[in-house]
């Protein structure tokens, strides 16, 4: 009994250390395998072989996985910044809704790139040039330009049913049927629920944020220029409209129509060659390959805007090589939290851990999202979180006590979208640290509330409606 709660101690500590070192600044590439390094050594296990294993098995893969979506997404955010498009979007945008609803246009531009299929990663490069524009026509206050991002991007549309962003999409590669290997559940399970918490989950968060800024701008808070801002073009010298937004356009429409249009074309093929007995032409089964996720979208994206905006770029080759490095800062700070999460599951503690919260006594659609938002925060991973709760969970819960598959998907997904977010979470440091130039100090409390309280309240909501209205459970 001793030895278990020391090593739970020694857990908890290790997550607290990380937590405070990363708010005072310390550079999270040596925070997260310093902080691996220390509870490996306290739980009595081999720091070495842990960094060298686990904790560098859990970076390179986050690497090899992501590096080239965030990469594409860092020098699409690059070239629509310099090229003048972000202004020329910032521009129409406040217009249509006013200055004083700079902060929405910033939230509703990250929220229609989400949930069109654009990596947060990607959209967190991508709005802040356009947010920095709005947020200095109206002069306001900065520091509220990461939570604004985050609402926008990691909260009602990351988790909600029909997106294409991977925490919506991993439940269904694990709740599956044991005997047909059929998935259970869709992308859109739970579809009235995620409505209903999604729109009111944007709805609070906005108007904390209003209040929030409003609080702010009385007690004489206004926007701050800084050196790295890019210089603002005059009116003649951005690229027009249609210039500005078809970059966006190509890569939404292409992430969710071109699969599509392409399979289409192959079930066509298929058909076609099958009458004629040509079934060995491999058209159709190129077609059929088209892949599903942001990269080949993101890649259109970016190769648009330096075709359409190339007038607009000084250097289209520096623009491109500064947007690699910084997705490779990026990438590189997201993978040191996971990999300190791939060393921390290790131990005895986290174990134990995940034991203790998947047999609570209490509703079992409760228990799930409270596992999977333990398990995301420890993990500081909403992706990874489920990834590591839902093999637990669906024996427990689907197979076990008869839990609608549907209605799990849902609850874990949303919950996966709370904890995840304290301070060590690497979208978080990265937005912060990297992107918006900010400090957790000035930056992270509207963070705290927008992604990780608002979250909790939707996920309770969730709960509630699904033992409500136990149909929405099959849909």
């Amino acid at each position: 009994m001793v030895t278990q709660t020391y090593e739970l101690i020694v857990l908890l500590g290790g997550l607290v250390l990380l937590t405070v070192l990363v708010v005072q600044g310390r550079s999270i590439f040596v925070a997260a395998p310093l902080c691996a390094v220390v509870m490996v050594t306290l739980s009595g296990f081999d720091p070495l072989g842990s960094i060298t294993g686990s904790y560098m098995t859990g970076f390179a893969d986050f690497v090899r996985r992501f590096y080239v979506i965030v990469a594409l997404g860092a020098v699409f955010g690059k070239v629509m910044e310099e090229s003048g498009a972000a202004a020329r979007i910032a521009d129409s945008l406040g217009r249509q809704l006013g200055n004083g609803r700079a902060c929405l246009a910033v939230v509703l531009a990250c929220a229609v790139l989400t949930y069109g299929g654009v990596s947060v990663f990607a959209v967190g490069f991508s709005v802040f040039p356009l947010a920095v524009q709005l947020f200095r026509g109206a002069d306001l206050p900065r520091r509220f330009i990461p939570a604004a991002i985050c609402l926008g991007s990691i909260t009602f549309t990351m988790t909600s049913a029909g997106s294409p962003e991977i925490q919506n999409l991993i439940p269904i590669q694990y709740l599956i049927d044991a005997t047909t290997k059929i998935p259970l559940t869709d992308a859109r399970a739970g579809w009235p629920v995620s409505v209903i918490v999604g729109l009111l989950m944007f709805a609070v968060g906005q108007i904390y944020l209003d209040w929030a800024i409003q609080r702010d701008i009385k007690a004489g808070h206004r926007w701050e220029i800084r050196p790295s801002d890019c210089i603002d073009r005059t009116e003649a010298s951005r690229p027009c409209a249609w210039r500005s937004v078809l970059p966006l356009l190509t890569t939404v429409v292409t992430l969710n129509f071109l699969p599509l249009v392409c399979h289409t074309i192959a079930s066509t093929c298929e058909a076609a060659f099958n009458e004629m007995g040509l079934a060995s032409i491999r058209v159709h089964r190129f077609l059929a390959l088209v892949p599903e996720d942001p990269t080949l979208s993101l890649f259109l994206g970016v190769t648009v805007a330096i075709v359409v905006l190339r007038s607009h770029l000084t250097n289209s080759w520096n623009c491109m090589g500064e947007g690699c490095a910084n997705g490779f800062i990026a990438i590189g700070s997201t993978a040191a939290v996971v990999g300190f999460g791939a060393a921390v599951k290790e131990l005895p503690a986290f174990a134990r851990v995940v034991e203790g919260v998947t047999h609570l006594p209490i509703d079992p659609l409760l228990g799930a999202a409270l596992a999977v938002a333990v398990i995301a925060a420890i993990a500081g991973s909403a992706s990874g979180g489920q990834a590591i709760a839902l093999p637990i969970l669906k024996p427990i819960f689907v197979d076990g006590l008869g839990v609608a598959p549907r209605a799990l998907h849902r609850v874990v997904s949303i919950a996966s979208g709370s904890l995840d977010t304290l301070p060590a979470n690497g979208f978080v440091v990265m937005l912060l640290r990297v992107i918006c130039d900010e400090t957790h100090a000035r930056a992270y409390g509207p963070i705290f509330v927008t992604t990780v309280i608002i979250p909790l309240g939707g996920t309770l909501l969730a709960i509630a409606l699904f033992n409500l209205v136990p149909a929405w459970a099959l849909m």
